[in-house]
């Protein structure tokens, strides 16, 4: 172990640090050893010793008062780092903090705050040091629990298209001018890593929205995620494929409880669009009119859509939309817009307990049969068969769908 540059290294991010040995015995690499967490809880040694033994990667333990706690592996033995602060901590907090690890001490000590990347920084360059190389950051925030996914994304995307709605973010809050207009840019441009790493380039500069530390949070991620969302749909991504994005990602950091699930949510979000605007930019080129086309469809598949409405309202002839669509796509319209609606329904009956005529009737079908024999032609086997093979999980909570009087009677096509 290097001792060492582990000592200057804890100077340096003010972090405290114990190496463990394989024997049990503990070395302090800092100096004010009388009030460690570290060396005074046994407990929270077995837990940072627990949660590093159960995975590869560096081991994010999140404590009471927004305060962070490190496991990572040291030969035979140990290196524990922390506390590292999400948020000030009062001197009473401090002093809760002090009871609850044991440390035994009089003296108030202000510990310094960081910004969740930088404490993911942090324990990453402590591991470099230790082992010499650097796990991945995403499979980082993944492992560790204060970031762990509870529910199947998949389905509860399923789940939020049915009750979508837009928000309007026209008194959003503005950051600096260059500094949104990189983050902007490198969406715009398909350039995932930039775009992450500007925004969290951004988090720590960034205006009060809140006299809460969460709240506040909060709202600059959901602020965040709906500009990023414009800047998606200026790069090429349809704008109701980018609407449902920001949407669901809005509605998971509204909910969210910590601000490491905030932080996930948000650069989920970030990657996402800019991920879309790459493949689109390296697709083979597709006129604006298509894709135009194609928002349309998605937009208004769960009712009756037909090429001259479409063409209507794309400004531009029945004909010219017709022959454009072929040459482009490789297929007519209307199998187009039937090929959206088997999509829509074999997600129904993947993520969703809703009958088959339900379903059916969702995404526009005159009736059940009809939907049986187009869905098989699709997909190569019926309806029931798709749910029977792809059905993970029971949905007894799910809301049924509401339906409009239009859709009840779809009629034929």
């Amino acid at each position: 172990m290097h001792t060492d540059i582990l000592q200057i290294l804890c100077s340096v991010l003010k972090v405290d640090m114990v190496h463990e040995s394989g024997k049990g015995i503990l070395t302090p690499l800092f100096d004010h050893v009388s009030d460690s967490p570290l060396l005074s809880s046994a407990d929270l040694r077995d837990q940072l010793r627990t949660g590093t033994r159960s995975q590869k990667t560096p081991y994010l333990y999140s404590a009471e008062y927004n305060c962070y706690f490190a496991g990572l592996r040291a030969g035979e033995g140990f290196l524990f780092m922390g506390p590292m602060c999400h948020e000030k901590l009062s001197r009473l907090n401090y002093r809760q903090m002090c009871r609850n690890y044991k440390v035994v001490t009089a003296d108030f000590r202000t510990l310094p705050t960081f910004t969740l990347p930088e404490i993911r920084n942090m324990v990453l360059l402590t591991s470099y040091v230790l082992e010499n190389s650097l796990p991945e950051d995403e499979e980082l925030l993944r492992l560790n629990r204060i970031v762990a996914m509870q529910e199947d994304e998949s389905r509860e995307k399923v789940r939020f298209s049915l009750k979508e709605e837009e928000l309007d973010d026209d008194n959003a809050f503005r950051h600096s001018y260059r500094e949104e207009t990189n983050l902007m840019q490198a969406i715009r441009e398909g350039r995932t890593k930039d775009a992450v790493r500007a925004a969290e380039n951004m988090d720590r500069d960034s205006g009060r929205l809140s006299s809460q530390d969460l709240s506040h949070r909060k709202n600059l991620a959901i602020i965040g995620i709906a500009l990023c969302s414009r800047a998606a749909i200026e790069g090429g991504y349809p704008p109701a494929g980018a609407y449902s994005l920001s949407g669901y990602y809005i509605q998971k950091c509204d909910t969210a409880q910590d601000p490491a699930h905030l932080l996930y949510y948000r650069n989920r979000a970030i990657e996402e669009f800019t991920d879309q605007v790459h493949e689109r930019l390296n697709r083979k080129h597709v006129s604006g009119y298509i894709e135009q086309c194609k928002d349309y469809v998605h937009k208004h598949y769960r009712t009756k859509i037909s090429l001259p409405e479409v063409a209507e309202a794309l400004g531009i002839s029945s004909s010219y939309l017709s022959r454009l669509f072929r040459k482009e796509t490789g297929m007519c319209l209307q199998d187009y817009i039937t090929e959206v609606r088997v999509e829509s329904a074999a997600n129904l009956l993947k993520y969703s307990d809703y009958s088959l005529g339900d379903i059916a009737q969702y995404v526009h079908f005159p009736n059940q049969s009809y939907f049986g024999k187009v869905f098989r032609e699709h997909k190569g086997m019926t309806p029931k068969a798709w749910r029977d093979n792809y059905k993970p999980v029971d949905f007894k909570n799910v809301k049924k769908p509401t339906f409009t009087g239009k859709e009840r009677n779809p009629g034929n096509e």
